[in-house]
């Protein structure tokens, strides 16, 4: 046997024998079945199976298979590691710009997450799918050091018709920036007199737009410094979900809550 490199060097070299091992992770087996559901040539699984047992990954029995203690192990290892490596290719292009520390769950629950990112053909991807987690809530809190037109628009519209509840803390130097602005004050004032809204001015720095509709789909949003949506991560892993709703119910307490009298007429 040789070190740990050569152990998985030799396990992924052969996708049947990673095949073989979590077939029988799964229950034991003897060999026709194994070629049957396997869809492997007997010689094949011959040597699969020859190789597994010289190194006690596997026991046989005549013509029965089972997986070992060892075998088990190094599965249940082997598919952390495969998850790993999937999350950190789904996350590719906005990994290294993640505040990953300030994270309050492991990074592979993100490992199923929908990621939404600019493409040539599809620019606004991001804004769209953004706007349209919104237009399918019945409740939405948010974070933000930023503010989009059309993203304010849906939630106007559906807040004052009466059709969403929504909590928004946003940044003091954001609200500076807003409040004196038609687009954006006029319909802050709208949501905030229809009572259907709070806001909350927070005196800080925030490093990321956060939401999660009805509690169940959390979005942690790349905005870049000119506004525009580097990606939009979304997920429904109660973890982060848990997460992103009680960091925004965090920089809600300490913020003060907004009336519709901050926004010029």
């Amino acid at each position: 046997m040789g070190g740990p490199v050569d152990e998985i060097r030799f396990l992924v070299a052969s996708e049947n024998r990673v095949r073989v091992l979590e077939y029988l992770y799964e229950t034991p087996a003897d060999r026709e079945e194994l070629a049957d559901e396997l869809a492997v040539s007997r010689p094949t699984l011959s040597r699969v199976l020859t190789g597994l047992e010289e190194r006690r990954w596997i026991s046989q029995h005549g013509s029965d298979c089972a997986i070992t203690s060892s075998g088990a192990f190094l599965v249940e290892s082997f598919r952390s590691l495969r998850a790993a490596i999937e999350t950190m290719q789904r996350l590719e292009a906005v990994i290294d710009s993640l505040p990953i520390e300030e994270f309050d769950f492991e990074l592979g629950r993100l490992h199923d997450a929908t990621v939404t990112t600019p493409t040539q053909t599809d620019p606004g991807a991001p804004l769209r799918r953004a706007r349209q987690l919104i237009l399918e809530a019945d409740e939405f809190h948010f974070l933000t050091n930023t503010v989009v037109s059309s993203l304010a628009e849906v939630l106007r519209e559906r807040t004052v018709r009466g059709e969403l509840t929504v909590v928004g803390v946003v940044t003091e130097e954001l609200l500076d920036t807003v409040s004196d602005s038609p687009a954006f004050g006029d319909p802050t004032r709208e949501m905030i007199a229809s009572g259907g809204a709070e806001f909350y001015r927070y005196d800080g720095t925030v490093s990321l737009t956060l939401g999660v509709a009805d509690g169940t789909t959390a979005s942690i949003t790349q905005v870049d410094q000119d506004g525009s949506q580097r990606a939009q991560i979304e997920t429904d892993d109660e973890h982060v979900c848990s997460w992103v709703g009680s960091t925004i119910e965090t920089y809600r307490r300490e913020s003060e809550r907004i009336d519709a009298g901050t926004f010029s007429q």
